[in-house]
């Protein structure tokens, strides 16, 4: 029996390999014209997306050297140190009118670059080519931030000048790598998931580099019928209840949705214990019941609004990474007074 398991996950393997490799040859093959074509079908060459344009209207209309590294061509090779500059910062804002070009990702510093530090300060190494992806999908914060903000405070006491740590937006490449990068609102005595290997340990064995779209054709080598993004969303590793609403056969997304939910509801929950915090809603982003920024925090209620938002934030978390964040999930509903009866961790 243990012979025929490993056959078969030797087996698989090789369906893997042979499926990656076919892909990567067709890339190679392709002309410069195909993959210009596939580049302008992508977010990355939007040039009417608000990823680009936001900046328009300001005065001056530049996009600030914060922002420039990952919002234009300019500011990633400064960020790069490929336009001359001192690599590892922006030196200056970037002029408007670029969006992610060829250029960024093809000189010769990327070429030898291998490497991308996260925001937890951890240097993830031995990226290859999809060091680049990380350096921009990553988020803007971790659980350093977030313990920064809340060392040394009473958990349910109430501190007017706590603010959510910026997460900014689709943190993927720190899911990825778990705990390694702790992108998440870690608690403090919890384990959690390292980097979640799945035969596919790089961006761009799972996402074509050039349309961003996901290789789907890959995950059905394995995973028969899952051909669709929508059936890639049905997988699950497991029969394990995460969320414990007794559906075993739904996809790990499902899992990660209702576990989700009931954070949100505990979150919601939570003021009506806690002295001096006001009702919470969310829009996209924390909110008091006026639609203006949440400012009445707890260090526990913002421990788990981060982690709800940083599960939000990232909308493919149930294939970048779905232990950790079912554990983050699972942490925030418990430390915040929720139940989890019936419910899993990891």
């Amino acid at each position: 029996m243990a012979n025929s398991k490993q056959q078969r996950v030797v087996l698989f393997s090789l369906l893997i390999l042979f499926s990656v490799a076919l892909t990567a040859c067709a890339v190679a093959s392709a002309s410069d014209e195909e993959i210009e074509g596939s580049w302008e079908s992508s977010a990355h060459a939007d040039a009417e997306s608000r990823s680009f344009t936001r900046w328009n209207d300001e005065d001056p209309p530049e996009i600030p050297a914060n922002c420039a590294k990952c919002h234009s061509t300019h500011g990633y090779l400064d960020f790069l140190g490929a336009d001359g500059s001192s690599p590892g910062q922006v030196d200056q804002p970037a002029p408007l009118g670029t969006t992610i070009e060829c250029e960024a990702c093809h000189n010769d510093v990327t070429k030898e670059k291998d490497s991308a530090v996260v925001p937890s300060g951890l240097k993830l190494t031995d990226l290859g080519k999809e060091a680049s992806c990380i350096e921009c999908h990553q988020g803007r914060a971790s659980s350093l931030q977030l313990n920064e903000a809340i060392e040394g405070l009473p958990p349910d006491a109430l501190h007017e000048d706590l603010s959510m740590p910026n997460i900014h937006n689709n943190p993927a490449g720190a899911t990825f790598h778990g705990t390694l990068a702790k992108g998440g609102g870690e608690y403090p005595n919890q384990s959690y998931m390292e980097q979640f290997y799945h035969n596919f340990d790089t961006c761009i064995s799972c996402h074509d580099a050039h349309t961003l779209q996901v290789r789907v054709e890959n995950c059905s080598a394995c995973h028969l019928g899952a051909n669709t993004i929508e059936a890639v969303r049905d997988i699950r590793l497991s029969n394990v209840d995460y969320d414990g609403d007794g559906d075993t056969t739904e996809g790990i997304s499902g899992e990660i949705e209702t576990m989700a939910e009931k954070l949100l509801l505990t979150i919601r929950l939570y003021p009506l214990t806690a002295e001096g915090v006001e009702a919470i809603e969310f829009d996209g982003r924390f909110v008091d019941q006026a639609g203006e920024n949440y400012a009445t925090w707890t260090p526990r209620l913002l421990q788990a609004a981060y982690n709800y938002q940083y599960a939000d934030k990232d909308p493919g978390s149930y294939s970048h990474n779905p232990r950790y964040i079912v554990q983050l999930l699972y942490d925030s509903i418990s430390d915040l007074g929720g139940s989890t009866r019936g419910m899993t961790r990891p």
